[in-house]
């Protein structure tokens, strides 16, 4: 038998390295933690911030497969080619070409002389975010849906490391898929961790930290270059136009939302963290490395959304949600198990929102297709003095500070140099129902915003995901949950929908004044620039979201 030639293919590598930027707070979570403690995120063995290699390739894998314009051929083949597969109950399979490195967390690009971050972020810095499963009968915390999650805050930078090994013969194929891969990072198409359908993981390439190198080993000269490091480096928007696809392909197929509002009332989503002067503080989000600002989560907005969303089918469906054991006989599984038959209940809320597979191949169960960014105030309050505002003495001036001191200056309490960011203390008491006086020990008092300025509200929904999720199995086309997400935007901007917190107690109250909806181009009876929701709710394609509500209410179809 002939020998074969290795040199007729000589192998090639592409690698890639660079950075990473999270644009929201982000969560990979670390096993074997105390089930009690908030959950916490990935530390290697030196205890340092990290994303590990599996849970970034993983989700570099599934972001190519759901692209329509990646790969050569059908999506599923050109990802078994590049990141491997294995054989179900069988000896078949291929390892993986690419190689996908930790990623440690960093505030800043450089490198020590190991070619790890010089930066690593502190664990001081991180987050926490509380999220919570409302009753839909009691309005009371759900049976085992309490939770507390530890975050990376955004605009920390994760390394990004990834090798694509190939041969000559195939190797512009591969450079036309790298090159995709890297024009969706760049756009900020990866979604990284948990909960990313409720505001985190949103990332984004550092295209101007990152650079692309090509190494050959098909001659002595390529094998000791590539071992000395030496070669050209080639930018990421250089490589993207040198090897861009060229096929054409139909874009991704999503529908944003924007929705831009203005608080009527004070809004606010509380803090896991209490003050020592203040008991109620508003929940605050790093911006800068030192300053802050108020953030009103995704799981917060996504929460009231589908509350809504509930509300209008049980409505038009004249059902009640089914009623968890508040008796005291009931253990907590089967407490924990009717808030979950509460979620399953609606199959248009589940394809749009999501629900908790409860076991393995639940077709249409898990991730939504809707996903609802975190919404941040347009004031930054310096983190220095947000930190004095959880200490004793809050209210209180520095020794030696004149009174005539403006509020907002070196000699006025934290709570007064807060005020001119928007931030005004309120006293609160409960009244005793037999004397009519203030009830013991229920004073509280809370630090409320008001006159603030917000960023817009920004969703995102997924239409080729909703097309999965909303099977006929669910008896929920993806026309009739679209048409409930516009029921639920149009409350919304009727001002018959709160958010943020205490909202039974004066709070929460907003103001919509437009909300912009751009379709893809190729979806029937739509354009690609942005549409009011109201002449969208006036124009030809509503008939058609119409009839098919009212054919999913009926359980029929169009």
């Amino acid at each position: 038998m002939a020998e074969r030639d290795s040199t007729a293919d000589p192998a090639v590598r592409l690698r890639v390295a660079g950075w990473l930027r999270t644009l929201s707070p982000l969560h990979v979570g670390a096993a074997g933690q105390d089930p009690n403690a908030p959950l916490a995120v990935a530390v290697d063995g030196r205890e340092r911030l990290y994303v590990p290699g599996s849970s970034l390739a993983g989700a570099l894998r599934s972001m190519m497969h759901n692209d329509p314009a990646a790969g050569d051929g059908p999506r599923d083949e050109a990802a078994n080619r590049r990141w491997g597969w294995a054989q179900e109950k069988g000896p078949g399979g291929t390892v993986s070409r690419i190689v996908v490195r930790d990623a440690p967390v960093a505030t800043g690009p450089g490198l020590d002389s190991d070619g790890l971050p010089a930066a690593p972020l502190d664990p001081a810095r991180l987050e926490m975010r509380t999220s919570v499963g409302i009753d839909r009968r009691h309005g009371t915390a759900a049976q085992g849906f309490l939770f507390t999650r530890t975050v990376i805050p955004q605009g920390a930078l994760l390394r990004l490391e990834l090798d694509l090994h190939t041969h000559a013969r195939r190797a512009e194929q591969d450079r036309a898929y790298l090159s995709r891969l890297l024009m969706l990072l760049a756009d900020g198409q990866l979604r990284l961790g948990g909960a990313v359908t409720r505001g985190l993981g949103r990332t984004r390439l550092a295209a101007e930290h990152t650079h692309v190198h090509e190494e050959h080993f098909g001659s002595p000269q390529g094998l000791f270059a590539a071992l000395h490091g030496d070669g050209a480096r080639t930018s990421v928007e250089q490589w993207a136009q040198t090897h861009a696809p060229t096929a054409t392909t139909s874009p991704r197929r999503q529908v944003a939302v924007q929705v831009r509002w203005r608080p009527a009332a004070p809004v606010m989503v509380r803090s896991g963290t209490d003050g020592l002067t203040v008991d109620t503080l508003p929940l605050t989000t790093a911006v800068q490395d030192d300053a802050v600002t108020l953030v009103l989560p995704g799981t917060a907005l996504k929460g009231a959304l589908r509350s809504r969303a509930e509300h209008i089918e049980r409505t038009a469906r004249g059902t009640d949600a089914p009623a968890a054991d508040t008796s005291g006989t009931g253990n907590d599984a089967e407490r924990s198990a009717a808030f979950r038959a509460q979620l399953d209940q609606l199959p248009a809320v589940r394809a749009l929102f999501g629900s908790a597979p409860r076991r393995r191949g639940d077709d249409g169960r898990g991730r939504g297709a809707l996903i609802v960014d975190d919404c941040h105030a347009e004031v930054t309050i310096p983190a220095g003095l947000w930190d004095q505002a959880h200490q004793p003495g809050a209210d209180r001036r520095p020794p030696g500070a004149a009174g005539t001191t403006p509020p907002d200056g070196e000699g006025a309490s934290a709570l007064e140099r807060l005020r001119a960011h928007g931030l005004e203390r309120a006293d609160h008491v409960a009244i005793d129902r037999w004397t009519g006086g203030a009830a013991e020990g229920l004073l509280y008092s809370v630090l409320e915003p008001h006159g603030l300025s917000w960023q817009p509200i920004t969703l995102t929904l997924d239409l080729g995901r909703l097309a999965t999720t909303a099977t006929a199995a669910d008896a929920a086309g993806a026309d009739a949950a679209l048409a409930l997400l516009l029921l639920v935007l149009r409350d919304l901007k009727a001002g018959r929908l709160p958010l943020g917190g205490a909202t039974n107690r004066g709070m929460g109250d907003v103001t919509v004044e437009q909300i912009l909806l751009t379709f893809p181009e190729d979806e029937p009876g739509h354009r690609s620039e942005p549409v009011e929701l109201d002449s969208l709710l006036r124009g030809e394609h509503a008939p058609h979201l119409t009839r098919a509500w009212c054919a999913y209410l009926d359980g029929t179809t169009e």
